[in-house]
């Protein structure tokens, strides 16, 4: 048995901090990728992802760089694939549960994350994933509509880590 499920909310509400905290409550090999604000002086300067089964850091975007602009931010696809895609496909192929944080506007720049998403879809293997809830990508709309969606709220958040975790588990 397995469980898709899919966590949305408002920028900054603590999403990937819900699936942090959940996935530490887990017995179980987790992989996919994380992502985590870069802060200098306070000011968020990029982003950051970290393969989980790995530790492989990489920078998601920047406020300088070469790559597709978004905002304020430059997303760097070379560390977008071959680290996050890189390691969402790793995961399929070895965890017991596949974590994607997240799928978001800066990601969706990227075919190789797509066709890596798709798959994961695909494999039948248990799916916890942050995904925006605006886009109009076909894929994150996909994902709203098919996964078990968890709104998360600064009143909620805490109490949905041990929730998240329980269903997690009980599909592993």
């Amino acid at each position: 048995m397995s469980i898709q499920m899919a966590v949305t909310g408002k920028p900054g509400v603590g999403k990937s901090t819900l699936v942090m905290k959940s996935l530490d409550q887990l017995d179980c090999v987790v992989g996919g990728m994380l992502t985590k604000d870069v802060r200098v002086r306070g000011k968020r300067v990029g982003f950051e992802l970290r393969d989980l089964r790995c530790g492989a850091l990489g920078t998601l975007a920047s406020l300088e760089g070469a790559g597709p602009r978004l905002g304020r931010y430059h997303v760097n696809l070379h560390d977008l694939e071959e680290i996050g895609a890189a390691a969402i496909e790793d995961a399929v192929l070895m965890a017991d549960i596949v974590v994607i944080d997240e799928i978001g506007a800066m990601e969706l720049f990227s075919s190789r994350f797509v066709e890596a998403v798709e798959t994961a879809l695909g494999s039948g293997k248990s799916m916890l994933v942050v995904v925006q809830a605006k886009s109009r990508h076909p894929l994150a709309v996909k994902i709203r509509d098919t996964f078990l969606l968890v709104t998360v709220t600064r009143d909620n958040r805490d109490g949905l880590v041990r929730d998240v975790a329980e269903k997690i588990e009980s599909a592993l």
